[in-house]
C-alpha cells in the first residue's frame, strides 16, 4: 500500500481541531462522548503525531456532525490505496519529494509560476542535469534526482485523465546560461509541450508591470475535492507546504492575476521561438 503523504495527515488533523473548536467542545467533552478516545490520543490526532486511522477519524467527524461531503474527502485522503509506484525505488529522497510525487499523481491540475527556471515537469534531461548539479544539495546523486524529475512527467502523458498544467515562466528563465545546446533544446521542448491540449505555457515578459509572482515561485496542486488543494513554496534551503484553505485561496487568486499579466499563448510561442532561434 502506498504511504499517505504527511501533508495529508496534517491537513486532516487541522480539520479535526477546527471542527471541535467550532462546536465549542473541550477535549474532555470529546473524550467523554467518543468510545476509545482519551486525552493523549485526541491531542496526537489533532497534531498529526500518530498515523491517523480512518475509522477513528470517522468517529470524531460523526461526533462533530461534519458535513458528509467534507467527511468523505477527509477520510478518503487517509486511505493509501494506490499501489506504490516508481517512487518506491528512491528511498533516499526526502519525505517532501515523496509526498510531491504522490500528490502530483492524484492531482487533477497544477498551476505553477517560475521566476528563474523552467518548471521541473517540463524540463529536458540535460536542462534538469544542469539545474540540479548547480544546487547546494548533492544528495541523493545528481543522476538519481534527474531520473526522478523525468519520471514525474508521466502524469502529463498518461492515457487516462492526464494532469492539466498551467505554467507561467518568467522571461529570464528562458535565457539561463547553460552548456552548448541545452537551452535551445529546452526551448524546443517547451514549444512541443505547448501543443498538448492539457498543457498551457505562458511567459511573463521582462517588461511586465508589478504582479504577485514577484514575491516568489510556487506551485498550486488542485484535486477533485477542493478541500485538499495545496501550495508548494520553494526556497534555497528547501520547500514547504501551504495548507490552510484561506491561504491556498490567496495563492489561487494571485495566480489568476499572474496569468492576466503574462503574454498570451500566441505571443508566448513567438517569444520562445525567437529566443530558441537566437541560440542556433
Amino acid at each position: 500500500m502506498a504511504a499517505v503523504p504527511q501533508v495529508r495527515y496534517r491537513r486532516v488533523a487541522a480539520e479535526l481541531q477546527r471542527l471541535r473548536e467550532a462546536k465549542n467542545l473541550s477535549a474532555q467533552d470529546v473524550v467523554a462522548a467518543v468510545p476509545g478516545m482519551h486525552l493523549v490520543k485526541l491531542s496526537r490526532y489533532e497534531n498529526a503525531r500518530v498515523q491517523l486511522k480512518p475509522d477513528v477519524v470517522k468517529s470524531l467527524l460523526d461526533f462533530y456532525e461534519c458535513d458528509p461531503a467534507l467527511a468523505e474527502v477527509l477520510i478518503g485522503s487517509l486511505r493509501g490505496n494506490r499501489r506504490p509506484g516508481w517512487e518506491a525505488n528512491y528511498d533516499e529522497l526526502n519525505p517532501l519529494h515523496h509526498d510531491l510525487i504522490r500528490l502530483e499523481a492524484d492531482a487533477v491540475s497544477i498551476r505553477a509560476y517560475e521566476a528563474a527556471y523552467v518548471p521541473g515537469l517540463l524540463q529536458t534531461r540535460r536542462y534538469a542535469h544542469a539545474v540540479i548539479s548547480s544546487g547546494i544539495s548533492k544528495t541523493p546523486s545528481i543522476e538519481a534526482r534527474v531520473e526522478v524529475r523525468l519520471n514525474r512527467q508521466a502524469v502529463l502523458t498518461r492515457a487516462e485523465s492526464p494532469l492539466k498544467l498551467v505554467a507561467v515562466i518568467h522571461e529570464s528563465a528562458l535565457t539561463m546560461k547553460a552548456p552548448d545546446g541545452v537551452m535551445a533544446d529546452q526551448l524546443d521542448r517547451l514549444l512541443q509541450w505547448s501543443e498538448m491540449p492539457n498543457i498551457t505555457i505562458l511567459v511573463m515578459p521582462a517588461y511586465a508591470p508589478p504582479h504577485p509572482g514577484q514575491t516568489g515561485a510556487y506551485t498550486l496542486l488542485e484535486f477533485e475535492q477542493r478541500a485538499l488543494d495545496l501550495v508548494l513554496v520553494g526556497g534555497l534551503l528547501g520547500s514547504s507546504w501551504v495548507e490552510e484553505a484561506t491561504h491556498v485561496d490567496l495563492f489561487r487568486t494571485a495566480f489568476d492575476e499572474i496569468m492576466a499579466t503574462a503574454l498570451d499563448l500566441g505571443d508566448t510561442r513567438n517569444l520562445i521561438r525567437e529566443k530558441r532561434d537566437q541560440l542556433k
